[in-house]
């Protein structure tokens, strides 16, 4: 693309959504690269050419047509805080940012079924104070801080805290538009005046929601998710054990009770106090677990996690019990997550960089107890210990584990470089072992989807020929998820 077709397009641009949002300078492109990354401030970084801002669908819709016209790139962002992912910087460098923070409006709440329905822009702390305004009786999930997208973090299929903790599993119906600026909706949306859009999914024939979640094949404009009725009670349980390996046991005895559905959620690590990694044997083994509903119900619940995993020897059992009306402010900011409070005391954390990924092993003790040996094995070489934990929502068979693979320091190229290899290492020896990630940052998109090479890489390739299809042009979010149009593939192979 040649810099006079670049302005051109830049000037259709500011038509659309006034010059004010078309940005350019190097001040504006600054917050758009990956603040929190390994290359940042070095020729490496990958910097944006400009970024466009519009406030409404049908400004996304005339943007993708422009942007076809003169072959111009996009990155598309909803709130552009993914960090530890990749922020909101673009893989492909002068990429026009689609920045969708303007589209904010939260378009439905609905308290009798339990849903809402939103823009890009709406952030969880948006719709959690929209929610305590209108007094409704509703809680919902989502990551912290609460600054992060609903609809980012849906797409990009994060976890919460608290009822509903798989964010993806809990959206129902998408407005999308298309790499050619076509409009669809998903599910029950294709129906003119549908009464059914937020509450039921799947609509008639092939379901196709899937294809836009860590995707480049359409940027969702719309997006319903579901709410839960506030719980008359909570409990939030704690199961110590003495030692680190009895966290096999522990998962293994807990399991039954979350596939069954009598625990919400689950969360498992090794305790170190030491921070030394298990070295010295010292430390032990934890098991959070969270149940809601009413009183007698959850106590019941707790009981029998009290009696099941009473074979442990040595073990220690923790309960804090809640009910409504529910007075938050006391409570730890964990707490306060797990009963869907939004909250911005995370913010201060990010005052360095990281970069994160997050593996799958089976629901399995001795599964878990093998890949943390694994890994630590590859964390030693550069000098660290291995302390990720594990964590399964109320859908999953699996366990998720996520990590702070490696810490960046702002210019420290030598630092970072090792511990970009740390996160390579980690991606690619863990694939070769059967551990493949759901979600890591940009950096290393090509890498973890290389890990998935059954049949020589078939799932690519189909992936390959649906953007091809639908995206000729390959002007939508080059590089995402591992996923490059055609005129790219050999140069980023």
């Amino acid at each position: 693309m040649s810099e006079k077709d670049f302005s051109a397009a830049l000037r259709e641009f500011a038509q659309v959504v006034g010059s004010d949002w078309v940005l350019s300078s190097e001040q504006d492109l600054d917050g758009y690269c990956d603040e929190f990354g390994p290359y940042r401030g070095t020729p490496q970084e990958v910097i944006p050419g400009a970024a466009v801002a519009p406030d409404d669908t049908r400004a996304v819709q005339e943007i993708v047509r422009i942007a076809n016209q003169y072959r111009v790139p996009l990155w598309v962002i909803s709130g552009g805080r993914n960090y530890g992912y990749g922020g909101a910087a673009p893989r492909l460098a002068g990429s026009v940012v689609l920045d969708l923070k303007r589209m904010n409006r939260i378009l439905e709440v609905n308290e009798q079924h339990a849903y809402a329905l939103v823009e890009p822009g709406v952030s969880s702390m948006d719709l959690y104070n929209h929610i305590q305004a209108k007094g409704y009786k509703l809680w919902m999930d989502g990551p912290s801080p609460g600054w992060a997208s609903i609809v980012g973090s849906t797409l990009e299929r994060a976890l919460g805290h608290g009822l509903l903790p798989e964010r993806w599993n809990y959206q129902c119906g998408m407005e999308v538009v298309l790499p050619d600026g076509d409009l669809i909706r998903t599910g029950m949306g294709a129906i003119p005046g549908s009464q059914t859009w937020q509450q039921y999914k799947w609509g008639f024939g092939p379901y196709v929601d899937g294809l836009f979640s860590q995707s480049n094949l359409g940027i969702v404009t719309k997006l319903g998710t579901w709410l839960m009725p506030e719980p008359p009670a909570t409990l939030f349980g704690i199961v110590t054990a003495p030692r680190q390996e009895d966290l096999i046991t522990l998962i293994d005895t807990i399991r039954p009770l979350r596939l069954s559905g009598i625990l919400t959620s689950a969360g498992f690590a090794r305790i170190d106090p030491q921070g030394d990694g298990g070295a010295t044997g010292r430390g032990g083994a934890r098991a959070t677990v969270s149940i809601y509903g009413p009183e007698k119900v959850i106590g019941a619940h707790w009981d029998q996690v009290q009696e099941i995993c009473a074979v442990i020897p040595g073990v220690r059992f923790d309960v804090e019990r809640y009910a409504a009306p529910y007075d938050t402010a006391p409570m730890s900011d964990l707490n306060k997550r797990r009963h869907c409070v939004m909250s911005m005391a995370e913010r201060k954390s990010w005052d360095h960089g990281f970069m994160y990924l997050s593996h799958l092993v089976p629901f399995d003790g001795k599964a878990a107890w093998k890949m943390m040996q694994v890994f630590d094995g590859i964390y030693q070489q550069h000098g660290l210990r291995f302390r990720g934990g594990f964590s399964t929502g109320n859908s999953s068979r699996a366990l998720m584990c996520s990590q702070r693979g490696g810490f960046v320091r702002k210019g420290d190229a030598e630092f970072n470089r090792k511990s970009m290899d740390l996160v390579r290492r980690v991606t690619v020896d863990g694939g070769r072992q059967g551990y493949g990630v759901y979600r890591i940052t940009t950096v290393f998109m090509d890498e973890a989807m290389a890990a998935f090479d059954f049949n020589d890489g078939a799932l690519r390739r189909f992936h390959e020929t649906l953007k091809d299809a639908l995206d000729p042009n390959g002007i939508l979010a080059a590089g995402k998820s591992g996923i490059w149009p055609e005129y790219l593939r050999g140069s980023k192979s």
